[in-house]
């Protein structure tokens, strides 16, 4: 099967499913189901991861903008300013890789926003960020893939591979709708509430 169309299509998803700050669409999940319809081998699993990371990386661009657009504001703020003095010092670019790597939340639309706003090299900060999405699709896209592949051996008595895609695209979409929509503040302060009266008891 030609990986040229999947390719194109995986690219499109990570950098759409990034573009939109603190949104962080599950890209992975869907490139991992794009590969699922192949016979997927060493090859193309590490191209899907390759071009994933690119396009991922590529679509924070548009969070560095936003904060580019609004550094008069932005660069009166401590956080900021901390950015700006750690700049040319290793952990700040630690700390970019570790949350483009990062699963779940996408803390790191904050720092590319911070980034922008104090007018750090773009070429540099996509570079280490290119580096943490790297690290994050060659993670999740094989255990992705594990996952689905122990599933639908399970489902394919039932079901087609289309109809098993489809299904999976919409359970991560609807999950992903759901975690932004929760109020995890909330959620944890009652958890804390209920942990000091507990205490007291």
């Amino acid at each position: 099967m030609n990986i040229v169309p999947i390719l194109i299509m995986d690219l499109i998803i990570s950098f759409i499913g990034n573009a939109v700050p603190f949104f962080g669409e599950a890209y992975t999940v869907y490139a991992a189901l794009t590969l699922f319809s192949t016979r997927s081998s060493i090859l193309s699993i590490a191209l899907v991861i390759i071009v994933t990371a690119l396009g991922a990386t590529v679509s924070k661009n548009v969070s560095y903008a936003l904060g580019y657009v609004l550094r008069k504001p932005l660069k009166r703020t401590s956080a900021v300013k901390l950015i700006m003095l750690l700049s040319d010092k290793a952990p700040l670019w630690i700390l970019v890789i570790i949350l483009a790597a990062l699963p779940g939340l996408p803390l790191d639309d904050y720092i590319y926003i911070g980034t922008g706003a104090a007018s750090i090299n773009p070429l540099r900060l996509n570079a280490y960020v290119l580096i943490g999405k790297l690290i994050k699709s060659s993670i999740e896209i094989p255990i992705e893939l594990l996952l689905f592949s122990s599933l639908y051996g399970l489902l394919r008595q039932s079901i087609g591979l289309s109809t098993f895609q489809v299904i999976m695209a919409i359970v991560f979409t609807v999950l992903a709708f759901i975690i932004f929509k929760v109020d995890w503040i909330r959620i944890y302060i009652k958890l804390q509430n209920k942990e000091c009266i507990t205490k007291d008891k």
